[in-house]
């Protein structure tokens, strides 16, 4: 159970599904913790998002499709199902039936007219301490970010669909960089692989920061067989290395020649390089060296980099840039990092 559930936000102007709250509820199960997820907004991953919580992720994580069942992503919303749905998570919350309360796709409910504003800020208010409360959706209302203790705004900005880079299983291998200085970036990243994986496509989750931890997303990762995390670095760092920098730069070397084994194994269909930007920034991987990496990557294979900073030059070579760019974060008021939601 949670000490201290908080209010987030995932908001933006762009309408590219965001799979930062999915990766969430992947990292709360590995510390045993229940989420569900309550579609308001029909999206084009619906069927492979069913399959993958029927055989991987119960019972850890309900996704309730009922208001969108039968909608098309460009379809018109039931406005009597989508004010069911919505009651019923309210239930849900008031009742701390789980530790995660996410309403996907609410935020443009309320700007369609369908959730009004006030019953979305009573809920706010009424949320019992022990419940992680979460909005997803572009175009949320000033006053819920008031109201809200993190937000985060997710911002596109370059995407390239042409033949040489795709951007879903279907496709050419894609490069994508998820950046910023805003909360989301790992769980985006575990989010999208937890789709990937659950219609069979091996992914390799390869962390080059975290020190070797049994942190939720590693715990959780068990229940996909598709999808093998290896966590290779020797903690977070601050501005500066702080005299560590031989340790580090030893990891970060022992890490990158894991990630040209891995890459090059033909092995895999999607690889996630988590905190690679961050390595690249601190100096302890040559940017130069993955500049040319994204070039010579196997031709079918994804590739996503996560991290603060991301090298120019390694975003220009990208297929998309996503940026997690931070509106408010609970750091600010001095509350500290929750097992389950941080780590």
């Amino acid at each position: 159970m949670l000490e201290n559930g908080l209010i987030q936000v995932y908001t933006g102007k762009s309408m590219k599904y965001n799979f930062a709250p999915l990766g969430l509820s992947l990292r709360a199960a590995g510390q045993g913790l229940r989420t569900l997820i309550a579609c308001f907004m029909p999206h084009e991953l619906m069927d492979d998002e069913a399959q993958m919580v029927s055989f991987y992720m119960k019972p850890y994580l309900s996704v309730d499709h009922t208001a969108i069942e039968g909608v098309h992503p460009r379809g018109t919303l039931d406005r009597d199902k989508t004010l069911t749905l919505f009651h019923k998570a309210r239930r849900a919350v008031l009742a701390s039936s789980y530790d995660i309360v996410i309403l996907n796709g609410i935020n443009q409910t309320m700007a369609l007219g369908i959730i009004s504003l006030d019953d979305v800020l009573t809920l706010m208010k009424e949320k019992p301490s022990n419940v992680e409360l979460v909005f997803t959706g572009p175009g949320v209302p000033g006053s819920v970010i008031e109201k809200a203790d993190l937000v985060t705004d997710l911002k596109l900005h370059s995407i390239s669909y042409d033949k040489k880079n795709g951007d879903g299983p279907g496709t050419q291998g894609s490069i994508e960089v998820v950046t910023g200085n805003g909360k989301g970036k790992t769980t985006y990243c575990l989010g999208k692989s937890m789709l990937y994986s659950s219609i069979g496509i091996r992914c390799a989750f390869l962390q080059f920061i975290k020190s070797p931890q049994p942190y939720g997303e590693v715990k959780a990762l068990q229940m996909f067989p598709n999808i093998d995390i290896k966590t290779m670095g020797e903690g977070f760092l601050g501005h500066h290395l702080h005299g560590h920098e031989k340790r580090h730069i030893e990891a970060a070397r022992r890490a990158w020649e894991k990630c040209l084994r891995e890459i090059f194994s033909l092995k895999y269909g999607m690889i996630v390089l988590d905190e690679l930007n961050t390595a690249t920034f601190h100096g302890l991987v040559n940017p130069n060296r993955v500049r040319e990496l994204l070039f010579l990557k196997p031709h079918n294979l994804h590739l996503m980099l996560s991290g603060r900073n991301a090298h120019a030059e390694i975003m220009a070579a990208s297929s998309s840039v996503i940026e997690m760019r931070e509106v408010k974060h609970p750091y600010r008021k001095g509350i500290k990092s929750s097992k389950g939601i941080e780590f």
